[in-house]
Parts: structure tokens; C-alpha cells; sequence
């Protein structure tokens, strides 16, 4: 029996491997991400047009409707709901692509089953969680006099609690999208000591998709295509974003043996 050694993870070498193995999938990520591409780019569209409405009727100070600010509020909510579905089955498909081969998530990947419909509960049981803890936090600087200072100090919370957790609790949610689930407490004791590792190997991850969106929008804005082809522009920088998700759930599976090394 063996047991994960904190030493077999290393940021640069996973966030290599990760694009290594996004090339080498290449046709299946363009399977797999084809129909969810679609909804995606249309809600992440649909999403700016009502933040940006919503910011407009809040710079009008006491004149601001405010019920077109909720109404607004309501649909980023929904909006935002949709956006992890469409992310959700993606998720599941792509992870059990790279785990377990072409033929556990066939065709375009339109075969949803109980294990999508599980991941996606995972993965908003967890952000309910970290924003409820965001919101008690923000309360809480509020009352001991540091009001000026609640909302940075609770994003911060919102987003190390949401990488803290999604890192210590991956092996569950890999586990849901392969059919092996694993209690949450082992998960959390199975990916004890990694966290820091793992971050830095998504930040590493993270230059290359950085790299090519700001060389897309240089492009495009500096040579009007942006005014010409807005949806050109959009279309590229979701596909970008869908990459990066891909290369993001592939430094994850890279890290998943090291979890469950004792079971394997």
C-alpha cells in the first residue's frame, strides 16, 4: 500500500501536462465542446448585456430604478444557474473523456445521466456555501467597524473558501463524474497538503489563455475588428475560455492518482 507523497505534484510539470494533453485530445475537445460552445457563448452574451444595463441604471444614483436593477439581479441569477449546467455537463464529459477513454462520453457528449445532474448539485451546493460564508464575513466586518474594507476582505474569502474547497474536495467531484464516489471527509484527507501545489499550478496554467486573450483583444481593438466583428470577437475569446476550462479539469485528473493512491 502507498500513499500520496506531497513531492509528486509539481505546479509546472501538471500545468505542461495539462496542455500536452489538450493537444493530444484536440479532436475530442472540439466533440465534446461543440454543443456546449453554443449556450455558452449566448449566456455569457445574454450576461453582459444585463450587467451592463444594470450598471447603467446604478450610475443614476437616486434616480435608479430599482426594480429594474432586481429584475436584472433575478436574471444574472438565472442566467448564471444556466451557465453552470451547460459547464457541469461539460465538466463531467470531459473528465471521464481524459479518465476513462473515448467511449465513456460518446458522440457530442448528449448522453446526461444521474451523474451530471450530481456533479452540477456538487458544484452549487459549494458555491452556496462559500458565498453564504462571504456574506457572514462581510456582516461581521461591518459590525466590528471595518465597513470600509467588508467588501474586498469578503471576496477574498469567496475566493480562497471556493479554490480551497474545490481543490480539497476534487477527488468527490471526480469521483462523481466517474462513477467512484469518495466521502467528502476522505477527499478532504486525501488532498491534504496539495492545496498550495495545485494553485500554483492553475496559476501557471493560467498564462498562456492570459497570453492569447489580451493578443485577441490588442488585435481586435487596435484594428477596429472589434467594432466590425464583435461577435467574431466574443466567439474566439469564449472558445479561448473553453479551452482554458479544459486545461484547468485536466491538471485536476493529472493530480487525482496521487488522491486515491491507496485504492488503486
Amino acid at each position: 500500500m502507498t500513499t500520496a507523497r506531497p513531492q509528486d505534484l509539481q505546479p509546472f510539470a501538471l500545468a505542461v501536462a495539462a496542455y500536452r494533453q489538450i493537444w493530444q485530445a484536440r479532436d475530442d475537445l472540439l466533440r465534446l465542446g461543440l454543443v456546449p460552445f453554443v449556450p455558452l457563448y449566448l449566456l455569457f452574451r445574454q450576461l453582459e448585456t444585463v450587467q451592463t444595463a444594470m450598471y447603467l441604471e446604478m450610475q443614476k444614483g437616486k434616480d435608479a430604478d430599482l426594480t429594474q436593477i432586481m429584475d436584472g439581479s433575478v436574471q444574472s441569477l438565472l442566467i448564471g444557474l444556466g451557465l453552470m449546467a451547460v459547464i457541469g455537463i461539460f465538466n463531467v464529459n470531459w473528465i471521464r473523456q481524459m479518465t476513462l477513454g473515448r467511449d465513456s462520453a460518446p458522440g457530442l457528449g448528449l448522453h446526461i445521466g444521474g451523474r451530471h445532474l450530481r456533479f452540477i448539485l456538487f458544484m452549487l451546493a459549494l458555491v452556496a456555501l462559500v458565498f453564504l460564508a462571504a456574506v457572514v464575513a462581510s456582516v461581521i466586518f461591518t459590525i466590528v467597524g471595518l465597513a470600509g474594507v467588508s467588501l474586498p476582505l469578503s471576496m477574498l474569502i469567496l475566493v480562497i473558501g471556493y479554490l480551497l474547497l474545490l481543490i480539497r474536495l476534487s477527488p468527490s467531484w471526480i469521483g462523481i463524474a466517474i462513477d467512484a464516489p469518495m466521502p467528502l471527509g476522505v477527499a478532504w484527507r486525501r488532498a491534504r497538503g496539495q492545496t498550495a501545489r495545485i494553485i500554483v499550478g492553475l496559476m501557471i496554467s493560467a498564462l498562456p489563455a492570459f497570453v492569447a486573450q489580451s493578443l485577441l483583444g490588442t488585435i481586435f481593438f487596435n484594428t477596429g475588428l472589434v467594432e466590425a466583428a464583435p461577435l467574431a470577437f466574443s466567439a474566439l475569446s469564449s472558445f479561448i475560455s473553453l479551452v482554458y476550462m479544459a486545461v484547468q479539469l485536466n491538471l485536476f485528473v493529472l493530480a487525482y492518482p496521487r488522491f486515491v493512491s491507496e485504492t488503486v
